[in-house]
């Protein structure tokens, strides 16, 4: 009888979960349609995903980890204090190299990109550019190094010192040092407590940084928005990238400070494919995601005449709104798809569009990069 019962008990535990989860995933009218699509056109095996899809009960036990300051996936997101998320060492093995600091090979890595970094400064001379920045995104890790748990303090210099201390350190813009007081003056912070990037102020302090290296070569720049900048409001959004990893991003909230004069910038800006000519739009406030394409920013009422050619990456989509309101012309690419294959996309470029300034932005995990080895024509 006992079995019997354990037996029932059983069937029943292994049912409930085979009704349930299709019932509901299937709750809502549009998820119903799509079902019924699928078993019209007979695709099985999307149709069991859909029917039995678990992702909101794996969202609902990250959650439940995160508030108790643990994280389900400590390769890729680790959880720190007051619930702040950093990278971990899936991503260019980031958070072991920010605590261990150097290696054995990075003092000459380190040089050889910064020597590269000067010939390339030599070569866009010769093709008429005025300045030549390479600007670093500092790892989150070192910018709120306060909210990172107890074992994971960093202990060492940071590697990519190597590079900014180096031969080619007139030529970098890294803004570590000016975040990092903005972020001990306290709220707002420049970098999200989710997400892997700065935040809208963190890129206007950014922005700051890399007029003050341009100057250096006598581009005296206009601004468009105030300098220093200001914190105009505070808004929310939901959880950024490292949260989205962990799938908890529609349970947590950001906050988002808008710098003053964001929202009123001098003019609308003609965003598009390079390639195509079709028209591209921005994320809010002006915000434009790493490019997968070629783009062209063009703002006629821009504070400064001048044409950037930008290599950059997702550290870019919060500085493109301050781009567009400084400079006429911007031409966008990822800066891995510009150095590949001999840099064959950037010296096109260079030859094709005649830019005054080139910028390359490039967070600093990547920033000793043997893709940065690649030499200019010539070499």
């Amino acid at each position: 009888m006992r079995a019997t019962t354990a037996l029932r008990a059983f069937l029943v535990m292994a049912l409930v979960p085979l009704v349930a989860l299709p019932a509901y995933n299937l709750r809502d009218a549009a998820a119903r349609t799509y079902a019924q699509r699928l078993f019209a056109e007979r695709k099985v095996d999307r149709l069991q995903q859909l029917a039995y899809n678990v992702d909101f009960l794996v969202a609902a036990w990250n959650a439940l980890t995160w508030r108790t300051g643990l994280s389900t996936d400590p390769q890729k997101v680790i959880v720190g204090r007051d619930g702040w998320l950093f990278m971990g060492d899936r991503y260019a093995n980031n958070l072991s190299a920010q605590r261990l600091g150097a290696g054995s090979n990075d003092a000459e890595l380190a040089a050889g990109i910064g020597n590269n970094l000067l010939a390339w400064e030599s070569w866009l001379r010769t093709q008429g550019v005025q300045a030549f920045v390479l600007q670093i995104g500092p790892d989150k890790h070192r910018v709120h190094p306060e909210y990172l748990p107890g074992w994971a303090s960093l202990g060492k210099a940071p590697r990519v010192e190597l590079l900014t201390r180096g031969p080619a350190r007139r030529l970098i813009s890294d803004p570590a040092a000016a975040l990092q007081q903005a972020a001990a003056k306290g709220q707002p912070m420049p970098y999200y407590k989710t997400d892997s990037h700065w935040n809208l102020w963190g890129a206007a302090i950014a922005m700051r940084d890399l007029r003050q290296t341009l100057h250096t070569y006598g581009v005296s720049l206009q601004t468009a928005l105030p300098d220093p900048p200001q914190v105009d409001r505070v808004d929310r959004r939901e959880g950024g990238d490292l949260s989205a990893f962990l799938r908890i991003q529609h349970q947590v909230e950001e906050f988002e400070p808008l710098p003053l004069g964001l929202e009123h910038p001098r003019g609308p800006s003609d965003i598009r494919d390079l390639a195509t000519n079709a028209p591209v739009a921005p994320a809010p406030h002006g915000q434009l995601q790493h490019p997968r394409l070629t783009l062209q920013v063009v703002t006629p009422s821009a504070a400064n005449p001048l044409k950037v050619l930008w290599l950059r990456d997702s550290f870019g989509s919060a500085l493109a709104p301050f781009f567009a309101a400084d400079f006429r012309e911007t031409i966008q690419i990822h800066w891995s798809y510009g150095l590949n294959r001999n840099a064959m996309q950037l010296v096109n470029l260079v030859h094709t569009h005649r830019p005054d300034v080139v910028v390359l932005t490039l967070v600093e995990r990547v920033a000793l990069a043997e893709l940065l080895l690649t030499q200019p024509p010539g070499q």
